[in-house]
């Protein structure tokens, strides 16, 4: 295995974990709100499907640049296998078993999602479910193995974090959107042509001031 000791390998491991950590908030509250299919006119709700899928292969990126960084760096003696497996870490082991169960996770989500078509609704729903725990562990991993957690803006970052969490659980429980959601586009159409259909005369309202016509010219 190829190792490594300089600063570059330290600050990239500590730049990208920040940025995967913002990036999996992001995702973990857009999943909350694609869960309950949240969306309307300024952002449809495929949208937010998008944005979400999107947002979750960008911090997929940074994580992979995260732990490729980590286990390239000798100063802190972490083997790729150790960064997967739980327990394998001697440099703060619980720290690290932390970080690697939330890319277990995380993994779990990656291959279940790529094979959709081959395993049932349940299966991937269950599984894409259990994932979401992996958000608070690896809030967790980043608060005890982090070393800019001695300084004030990346304890307001954290805690920021888990405010939009809280906000986007909050709003779930407290707002109880309907499964069905905010309305997107094709709803709104069905609902405009089938409104006027209800509005629509009666062929005997049509046909009744033909009577009156024909027999005035009768008269005449």
């Amino acid at each position: 295995m190829i190792a490594l000791s300089t600063p570059v390998l330290w600050y990239l491991s500590r730049a990208s974990g920040i940025v995967s950590l913002l990036l999996f908030t992001g995702v973990m509250a857009l999943g909350i709100m694609t869960a309950t299919r949240v969306g309307g006119r300024p952002l449809p709700r495929f949208a937010v499907a998008e944005l979400h899928r999107r947002l979750a292969l960008l911090a997929v990126v940074f994580l992979a640049i995260h732990v490729g960084s980590t286990a390239l760096d000798s100063y802190v003696n972490i083997s790729f296998l150790a960064i997967v497996v739980p327990g394998l870490s001697h440099y703060k082991a619980f720290d690290v078993a932390l970080g690697a169960l939330a890319i277990d996770l995380l993994l779990a989500v990656v291959i279940t999602s790529l094979l959709r078509q081959r395993i049932s609704a349940s299966a991937w729903r269950m599984i894409h479910w259990i994932s979401y725990l992996s958000w608070p562990i690896a809030l967790l991993h980043a608060f005890l193995i982090g070393t800019d957690v001695r300084y004030s803006w990346m304890d307001l970052l954290l805690v920021g974090c888990l405010a939009v969490v809280a906000a986007a659980v909050v709003w779930r429980i407290w707002a109880r959107p309907h499964p069905s959601g905010a309305l997107t586009a094709v709803p709104r159409a069905r609902g405009r042509v089938q409104a006027p259909s209800a509005q629509r005369p009666t062929p005997a309202v049509q046909s009744a001031p033909t009577k009156p016509i024909a027999s005035s010219r009768r008269g005449r």
